[in-house]
């Protein structure tokens, strides 16, 4: 398993996946932050404006408060850490979850129900593996900042799986776009404008933001089977450098010098004296010392 924390697999294509995916929910957000401002006496408006503003901003520089905040966190009372990266801290919620949640870059939430399951590093570590590769910068300030969207998004979703059970119901939701379209002509006819635009934008997120999920959700799968293959892929051995054997010089005998041991400048003797007409190799064959009291016959003096 890799340790490093520098996302290496979160692509230029995943990050912007996540960001078409959050986009819209931030605008829905923010459109819904405006009109209950907009809706409330002023005092109580500045009030609602302070703590979206400083909450989205603290969501950034100060997570942690956010995530006590949002989550509901604490600290375990037993001390738990992700194997590959001591640098993440886990949080424990109250808050019934489906799940280890991931809250910004640096930080797991385990619902408090699990912190006694057998598997629970088995999940910290697939949870860390996810947000090594999905996990933003502003994640937790985005889950502060859209507030409005999540508590629309849950209503509408037991709604609909509610109301998704009567026959009629379902099958004019699945039939949408042509409803959809006859209520944009009928807006038309009467001259209703903002009705016309308020339609063609409710209908276009509901097909958008399922989308967006699909898409991020895939790369995201795809992102991980990449950490996963290239975790299992054995290092490369290490290449062993060539064994350099240290150069022994010739042996040489008593009183013979090496031709290999230096460079030789000009004619250099190897004995005492020699005469300079006369070459003498190096190994030592046909050295004969010359008496300078020699002339004339070999071995006759003068």
């Amino acid at each position: 398993m890799t340790t490093s924390t520098d996302y290496p697999f979160r692509s230029g294509q995943l990050r912007r996946a996540g960001v078409l995916m959050r986009l819209p929910r931030v605008v829905i957000s923010a459109v819904a932050w405006l009109l209950a401002i907009e809706a409330l006496p002023v005092p109580t408006a500045w009030g609602v404006l302070t703590v979206v503003v400083v909450g989205t901003v603290a969501g950034v520089v100060a997570e942690p408060v956010i995530i006590r905040l949002v989550w509901w966190a604490r600290r375990p009372s037993v001390q738990l850490a992700v194997p590959g990266d001591p640098g993440v801290r886990i949080w424990v919620t109250g808050r019934r979850a489906a799940g280890v949640g991931q809250a910004g870059r640096r930080h797991l939430v385990v619902p408090a129900a699990w912190v006694g399951r057998t598997d629970l590093c088995a999940l910290i570590a697939s949870a860390w593996q996810r947000q090594l590769v999905s996990a933003g910068r502003f994640d937790v300030a985005y889950q502060w900042f859209t507030w409005p969207w999540q508590l629309l998004a849950a209503s509408a979703s037991g709604f609909a799986h509610g109301m998704t059970r009567l026959p009629l119901i379902g099958f004019a939701w699945r039939m949408r776009i042509v409803v959809a379209g006859i209520a944009v002509w009928q807006a038309v006819v009467s001259g209703q404008h903002a009705a016309t635009v308020g339609i063609v934008v409710v209908i276009g997120l509901t097909y958008l933001l399922p989308w967006t999920d699909a898409r991020h959700e895939r790369l995201v799968s795809k992102a991980l089977a990449d950490l996963e293959r290239s975790s299992a892929t054995p290092a490369p051995p290490a290449t062993r450098r060539p064994v350099v054997l240290p150069v022994r010089p010739t042996a040489t005998h008593a009183g013979r010098r090496s031709c290999t041991s230096a460079p030789r400048r000009g004619p250099e003797p190897c004995g005492q004296w020699r005469s300079p007409a006369r070459q003498v190799t190096c190994t030592g064959e046909g050295i004969r010392a010359h008496d300078p009291r020699t002339s004339g016959r070999k071995g006759s003096r003068s």
